[in-house]
């Protein structure tokens, strides 16, 4: 359970940062592009802070946002991943920076640490609740 106490304000700080480097790099991307495509891509992003926050704050009371926040972290990984594969070619190809392949690979190693983090605190949930039910029963 001590483990806990540490995971929770580094899940919630991970995505502060990671929304934080959505967002420059939309920034970034605007000016040669349309921005309603990708502020509509990136505003579903702002909800993952949000759970991490109520996570952090209160995680018996907000435990029901870790399946959504699980389910939405594996879709996430599992889309990164995909369009690192499909499009990786035409990145490097492209004359991308580094830059956007750096982002990809940090936001990729902080979603799966979040990943395993939430799994951990949902582990740690289920086994107080029924370490309780033992003792009540």
């Amino acid at each position: 359970m001590g483990i806990i106490r540490y995971l929770k304000p580094g899940f919630f700080i991970y995505e502060c940062f990671r929304i934080t480097i959505l967002a420059f790099t939309l920034v970034y991307i605007l000016p040669g592009t349309s921005a309603l495509l990708w502020m509509g891509i990136a505003a579903p992003q702002a909800l993952f802070p949000l759970m991490a926050l109520f996570i952090c704050l209160d995680t018996k009371k907000h435990k029901v946002y870790l399946p959504l926040y699980i389910a939405g972290k594996s879709i996430g990984i599992i889309s990164l991943l995909s369009w690192s594969i499909i499009f990786g070619r035409t990145k490097l190809i492209g004359g991308y920076s580094g830059a956007f392949i750096l982002a990809e690979l940090i936001l990729l190693a902080g979603d799966l640490f979040t990943l395993a983090a939430a799994l951990l605190i949902q582990s740690s949930l289920r086994k107080t609740k029924e370490a309780e039910e033992k003792q009540c029963g």
